[in-house]
C-alpha cells in the first residue's frame, strides 16, 4: 500500500533518513533550509540523531514518528530535522556532549531541541510514545516544551547560552603546560594494571555484562607484551654489561630502580636490573594472556556469527553469548587485525582462521562492487518472508525443530552438544526482554572440538568436518530467510580501519604465515581495490580534500579528521604491503590537508571537524578510544611512522616535522593519559613507539628476480611482530630520482644508490636514520628484529 505522505528526506542519499522519508513528520535534512525556516517562524528545532542500524532508533520511529497525532504536534510546534550520526559526527558530538552533560547517559536515538541559533536547551535519547516506566512520554515533552517556548522564549535561550558556555570552557584549547615530564613509562604500566585488575579470567574481557569486544584495548596489550618482554639474549649477556648499560636497558624497559642515580656497586645495579627485568617478563606474559584468552572466549561464543561469519556488535550478557545481532564494518576491521596480531605472536592457525572467517564476511557481505565496504547489517529482520514484524535475530538464530530437521542423526547430535543448542532454547530470558528470543538458540561452542570428540568417541578432525558441513547446510538455508537491512553507505574513515586490517592480513597471514587460515593475496587485492575506489571516487584533487561517504555517488559533506587519519593509517601499512610508494605519498598528501583542516595551534592535537562549518556551536576533540580509537590517536602513530619514513626536509621548524607534531599530540593528552591511561589505549600505543623510538627496516633487493633471497627475508621480518617498525623496500632497479623515499630520506637513499648483484638481497636496520651493517641471512635478520 503506498505511503500517505512523502517528505524532503526523500532527497537524500543516507538509508537513515530515507528510512524516515514516508513519516507524516515534516522532517528536513540539516542545513540551511531548516535553520532558516526556525529564525523566519521562531520556533524550537526537533533534532533527532540516529543511524540506520539502530534498534531503538526504529522503535522510536515506528511508536512516534509514524504517528499522525505526535507527527502533527512536531509539525505545528518545531522545526524537524533528521541527522544521520554516520554522515555528520560532527553534530552527533556536539549534542550528545549537551545530552551527557545535562543527564548524565547518552545513546540512540539522541533527541534535543534547540532554539533557532542551534543553542540546545533539553535534550535526552528514546522517548515513549506516552509516560510510563517513570519517563515522561514524547508527547508530553513536546507539548511542555512548545508551551515554555511560547511563554519565554528569552529565558529558555538563556539558560542553553550558559550551558553552552561551560561546554565552550570546558572544551576550550588550552596550552599543555609540563605535559612532557608525564610521558614516561609509567603511563603505560599504568594502563597495563588497569586492564590486570578488571580482567575476567574465567570468561575473558574486561569488566561484566554488557561486553564489548574493544579492540584498542586489544591493540595496547599485544604492543605491551611485545615491547616489555625481555629477549633471552639480554638476561645472558646482562652481567657483562657496564654500569651505563644496565641503566640504559633500566630505561628502555622503564624500570622503577630503587636506588640512587649516583656512584653504586655493580651487583646492586645488576641485582634491581635483574628483578625488573622479571616482573617486566611477568606483566608482558599475562598481557598477551589477557588478550588472547579474550580473543578466543569472544571467537567461541555467540557475538561470533559461526554460520554466517563475522560478528555482532556485544554481548549482553558476560559470557559472550546473546548479541546485540547488529554488525558493523569498524568491528569486522579492527577484529581483524586483532585475530592477525594474535596469530603473529602465537602462531596458532586457530586465531588466522578467525581471520579468514571475518575476511569471508566483509568481502561476501559488505563490499560495493566499486570496491569500497558498506556500513552495516541491521540487528532486526523479518523471521520469515510475508511476517509484518520485525525482530532482532531472526536471521541468525534457530528453534531446537528446524535444526533436528536440517541436521538429522549423528550430525546434529554432534552439532548440537557443540553449540549448546537446548530443545527450549538456550536463550536466559533475563537477557531477552522482549520475548524476541524465546525458544531460540544463539550458537555458541559450548564446547571444544576435542571435547566434542571425546564425548562421541570420534576423531578431532572428524568432529571438524562434521561442524563444518552442518555450517555450511545452514548457511544454505539462512539464504532463504529475509535478511536484515544493509546500510549501503561507504564511510571514509570506516574503510580506512579496513584497508589497514587487510594490509596487514596479507603481511602477517599470508607473506609472514605462508597462508595461514587458507588467505590467500585476494585479500590484498581488496585492499588496492578499496584505495583506488577511494583515490578516484571519494577525492577531490584540485582541493585535495576527502568526502565523508559515498552512496549513489559522493555525498555533499566532506571529511573529518578520523576520515583522514584512518585513511592515513590504512595507505601507510598498504605501502608496507606492496611497497607501491604511491600510496606513501598519497599519505603524506592528505596528511597536509588533515593538518591544514584539522591541527590546533594552540593546544596541538586535531579536532573532529574543520573551522569552516559556522553551524557547529562547539569545536571539539574526540578524548576517548572506543568502539573506534580517536582521530589524534591514530593520528600519532601515523606521524611517528611518517617520520621513520619520509620525514620533512632538514631545516624545518622543529614544530612542523612529522615528530615534532606527534610530540605536541602526546602532550595535548599527556595530562589525561597519565592519570586515566585507559580512557585513550591507542593513544598510550603512539607514547610506547615514541618512548621506545621506531626501528626502521630497509630491505635492498629484487622481490621479484627469479630466486631473490629478498623473498626469503621478506618473509622472516613479517614472520615477527615487531609493533614499532617500519618497513622499506629499496628496489635497485628503481634510481633514487624515481623514489619518493628516496627524495625524503638519506639513509635509504644511500642504500637505494648501493650496487648489489641479482637476486642477492641485504637487510638494515636503521634508527634515527642511522643505520646498522647490513645482514643476509634470515637468522641474523630474526636476531636483529627482536633485539
Amino acid at each position: 500500500m503506498p505511503s500517505l505522505h512523502t517528505n524532503r528526506l526523500a532527497e537524500e542519499k543516507s538509508p537513515y533518513l530515507l528510512q524516515h522519508q514516508h513519516n507524516p513528520v515534516d522532517w528536513y535534512p540539516w542545513g540551511e533550509e531548516a535553520f532558516a525556516k526556525a529564525r523566519q517562524e521562531n520556533k524550537l528545532i526537533f533534532l533527532s540523531v540516529g543511524y540506520s542500524t539502530c534498534h531503538w532508533c526504529h522503535v522510536m520511529e515506528h511508536e512516534s514518528f509514524e504517528n499522525e497525532e505526535i507527527a502533527k504536534i512536531m509539525n505545528e510546534n518545531f522545526v524537524n530535522i533528521k541527522v544521520d550520526r554516520e554522515e555528520r559526527p560532527n553534530v552527533d558530538r556536539v549534542y550528545m556532549t549537551f545530552v551527557q552533560a545535562t543527564t548524565g547517559g547518552g545513546g540512540w536515538p539522541m533527541s534535543v531541541f534547540l532554539t533557532p541559533d542551534l543553542t540546545p536547551i533539553y535534550g535526552g535519547t528514546y522517548f515513549p510514545p506516552s509516560d510510563k516506566w517513570g519517563q515522561p512520554g514524547f508527547p508530553t515533552v513536546l507539548h511542555k516544551l512548545a508551551k515554555m517556548w511560547t511563554d519565554d522564549k528569552a529565558g529558555m535561550s538563556r539558560s542553553g547560552e550558559k550551558i553552552v558556555e561551560l561546554l565552550q570552557n570546558a572544551t576550550q584549547s588550552k596550552q599543555p603546560t609540563g605535559a612532557s615530564g608525564e610521558l614516561t613509562w609509567k603511563v603505560p604500566a599504568k594502563a597495563y594494571e588497569h586492564y590486570a585488575d578488571a580482567y575476567d579470567s574465567v570468561l575473558g574481557g574486561f569488566g561484566g555484562a554488557p561486553k564489548f569486544p574493544t579492540p584498542v584495548q586489544f591493540d595496547f596489550l599485544f604492543r605491551y607484551y611485545a615491547m616489555m618482554r625481555v629477549p633471552q639474549h639480554i638476561y645472558d649477556e646482562l652481567s657483562s654489561y657496564s654500569t651505563g648499560q644496565l641503566r640504559a636497558i633500566a630505561s628502555r624497559y622503564g624500570l622503577d630502580l630503587r636506588i640512587g642515580s649516583g656512584v653504586v656497586e655493580k651487583s646492586d645495579l645488576l641485582g634491581e636490573v635483574l628483578k625488573g627485568l622479571k616482573a617486566s617478563d611477568e606483566s608482558a606474559e599475562n598481557a598477551l594472556e589477557m588478550v588472547t584468552a579474550t580473543l578466543k572466549h569472544i571467537a567461541r561464543g555467540g557475538i561470533h556469527d559461526h554460520v554466517g561469519n563475522g560478528f555482532h556488535r556485544y554481548s549482553v550478557d558476560k559470557y559472550w553469548h546473546v548479541p546485540h545481532f547488529e554488525k558493523m564494518l569498524y568491528d569486522q576491521a579492527q577484529l581483524l587485525a586483532a585475530y592477525c596480531e594474535a596469530f603473529a605472536v602465537t602462531r596458532d592457525d586457530y586465531y588466522a582462521e578467525i581471520a579468514a572467517d571475518i575476511i569471508t564476511y566483509v568481502q561476501r557481505d559488505l563490499r560495493s562492487p566499486d570496491g569500497g565496504f558498506y556500513c552495516a547489517e541491521d540487528a532486526d529482520s523479518y523471521p520469515k518472508h510475508g511476517d509484518q514484524k520485525k525482530l532482532e535475530g531472526a536471521f541468525a538464530v534457530w528453534t531446537y525443530e528446524e535444526l533436528e530437521e536440517l541436521l538429522p542423526g549423528d550430525m546434529g547430535k554432534v552439532f548440537g552438544y557443540h553449540f549448546g543448542v537446548e530443545q527450549k532454547g538456550n536463550v536466559n530470558p533475563r537477557n531477552d526482554p522482549h520475548g524476541e528470543l524465546k525458544h531460540q538458540n544463539v550458537l555458541l561452542e559450548k564446547h571444544t572440538p576435542d571435547e566434542t570428540a571425546r564425548q562421541f568417541n570420534m576423531e578431532t578432525e572428524q568432529v571438524q568436518q562434521v561442524l563444518s558441513d552442518a555450517k555450511r547446510k545452514l548457511a544454505e538455508v539462512r539464504k532463504q530467510r529475509p535478511p536484515p537491512h544493509l546500510d549501503d553507505k561507504v564511510i571514509t574513515s570506516w574503510n580506512g580501519l579496513m584497508i589497514s586490517a587487510l594490509a596487514r592480513a596479507y603481511q602477517i597471514l599470508v607473506v609472514g604465515g605462508n597462508s595461514a587460515g587458507g588467505v590467500d593475496k585476494t585479500v590484498l587485492d581488496l585492499a588496492v581495490q578499496a584505495a583506488s575506489f577511494f583515490r578516484h571516487s571519494m577525492y577531490d584533487t584540485s582541493k585535495k580534500v576527502l568526502k565523508r561517504s559515498f552512496r549513489e555517488g559522493p555525498g555533499d559533506v566532506e571529511g573529518f579528521a578520523d576520515d583522514y587519519a584512518f585513511l592515513i593509517q590504512g595507505l601507510l601499512d598498504l605501502y608496507e604491503a606492496t611497497f607501491d610508494e604511491s600510496y606513501l605519498r598519497w599519505a603524506a598528501e592528505l596528511q597536509e590537508t588533515q593538518d591544514a583542516l584539522f591541527w590546533d595551534d594552540v593546544g596541538g592535537g586535531y579536532f573532529s571537524g574543520s573551522a569552516t562549518d559556522k553551524n557547529i556551536i562547539l569545536r571539539m576533540k574526540e578524548d576517548h578510544d572506543g568502539a573506534e580509537p580517536a582521530a589524534s590517536s591514530v593520528s600519532a602513530n601515523n606521524l611517528l611512522k611518517l617520520e621513520a619514513l619520509v620525514p620533512k626536509p632538514s631545516g624545518t621548524e622543529e614544530a612542523k616535522t612529522y615528530r615534532g607534531k606527534a610530540q605536541r599530540v602526546l602532550e595535548a593528552f599527556a595530562h589525561q593519559i597519565a592519570s586515566h591511561p585507559y580512557s585513550m589505549p591507542q593513544m598510550v600505543v603512539a607514547l610506547m613507539t615514541h618512548l621506545r623510538g621506531a626501528k626502521e627496516i630497509i630491505i635492498h633487493g629484487d622481490l621479484n628476480a627469479p630466486a631473490s633471497s629478498a623473498t626469503h627475508l621478506l618473509r622472516t621480518i613479517q614472520s615477527e611482530f615487531v609493533p614499532n617498525r617500519t618497513l622499506a623496500l629499496a628496489r635497485p632497479d628503481v634510481s633514487a630520482t624515481e623514489s619518493f623515499i628516496a627524495e625524503r630520506n638519506e639513509a635509504f637513499k644511500s642504500i637505494l644508490q648501493k650496487p648489489i648483484e641479482a637476486g642477492a638481497a641485504e637487510v638494515f636496520v636503521c634508527k634515527g636514520f642511522e643505520c646498522g651493517l647490513p645482514v643476509k641471512e634470515e637468522a641474523a635478520v630474526k636476531k636483529l628484529l627482536i633485539e
